[in-house]
């Protein structure tokens, strides 16, 4: 199988994955909560999110980029490798949730801006919101957060689907505890994931102290995301991959001008492997950022005759945030609709 055909086989089921979100998954009921939800709130115009939360302060000495960090007086350690990234112990909390399966990424995006939306700067949130418990009156987190799954019909099935969905934010929530992002009481406790308590997202907090989470102060360092990222369902759209990636391309680009981001600075800073160069390109394809990319360098980030010693120039990044106005699924769904079509990331023609 040629890698064309891969790519065209995985548009292919990610196109069918974003229809059976809206179709049968409720994806326009979700982000129907999402606008009420922050239209009777504050309306914050961007959710802050503490820096250190997507990067590091600096970036990491080359010997800590191994699993177990080499001692300096041995002499020997690894090379920086555009091909590598530092250990999972020193990475920031976003690129630890950046995993395989599950919803924790997401999920916590969506907890800090429901968080926006109830509390005021300074404060900190009480979560009120039920894991999954409806009421006539009242928002629950089924109702905030999408979950891909099979598609059902049946209302024996679409329980299932709600019992997975639960399953799977009980999931997350696990994940979120473990990287300290997240308190759920005690081991054991009944009802533990219900009223979940969100800690600082800056890694302030361990198993031996946490933080209790507050709307970051304006005098606070963040990373500042435009509401629609929520309201427009990017956060559900995009892949865990894309998400860090525009997060990265937030925090470290501009409107205004094209900015280069060193693969150091996207090992070293974000934790990001580098794959992030082909959720580079499907954002891209979304109108979201403009690359410019120099000569010798491949669409997927590698380099033509490149090896370990050589100094790579890097892409250079310009963000265009009114691409966030337009409904997630549809632009998303158009290009990858064309990706399947050309086995390769590429505007589509009007989006």
């Amino acid at each position: 199988m040629t890698g064309t055909t891969q790519n065209q086989q995985r548009a292919r089921k990610r196109a069918e994955t974003l229809r059976v979100l809206v179709r049968e998954r409720g994806l326009p009921e979700v982000l129907a909560a999402t606008k009420r939800l922050w239209s009777n709130g504050h309306a914050p115009d961007e959710i802050r999110i503490r820096t250190l939360y997507v990067r590091n302060p600096k970036i990491p000495d080359v010997d800590l980029w191994a699993p177990i960090p080499v001692p300096a007086q041995l002499g020997f350690g690894p090379e920086a490798d555009e091909r590598k990234r530092p250990a999972s112990h020193i990475i920031p909390p976003m690129a630890r949730l950046i995993v395989s399966q599950g919803v924790a990424l997401q999920f916590h995006l969506t907890a800090l801006f429901v968080a926006h939306c109830q509390s005021r700067p300074g404060r900190a949130w009480d979560n009120q919101i039920p894991l999954g418990r409806r009421t006539p009156d009242s928002v629950n987190w089924l109702d905030l957060v999408t979950v891909s799954a099979k598609s059902s019909g049946s209302s024996a099935q679409a329980s299932a689907y709600t019992r997975n969905k639960l399953r799977q934010f009980r999931s997350a929530l696990g994940l979120l505890a473990r990287n300290h992002v997240v308190d759920l009481g005690k081991l054991r406790s009944v009802n533990r994931y219900e009223g979940f308590r969100l800690l600082s997202e800056d890694a302030s907090s361990s198993s031996a102290g946490a933080v209790e989470y507050r709307v970051p102060r304006g005098d606070e360092d963040t990373l500042n995301i435009p509401f629609q990222f929520f309201t427009r369902g990017w956060v559900h759209a995009l892949t865990k991959s894309e998400i860090a990636a525009f997060l990265m391309c937030l925090q470290m680009a501009s409107e205004e001008e094209y900015r280069s981001i060193s693969w150091k600075e996207r090992a070293g800073l974000f934790g990001l492997s580098r794959d992030v160069y082909d959720a580079m390109q499907a954002l891209e394809a979304y109108r979201l950022i403009n690359i410019m990319r120099p000569r010798g360098r491949r669409e997927d980030g590698t380099w033509r005759g490149f090896s370990s010693g050589g100094q790579p120039f890097s892409n250079k990044i310009r963000l265009n945030l009114r691409g966030l106005w337009r409904p997630a699924h549809e632009v998303v769904e158009a290009a990858v609709m064309k990706t399947a079509v050309l086995g390769k990331w590429s505007r589509p023609l009007g989006g």
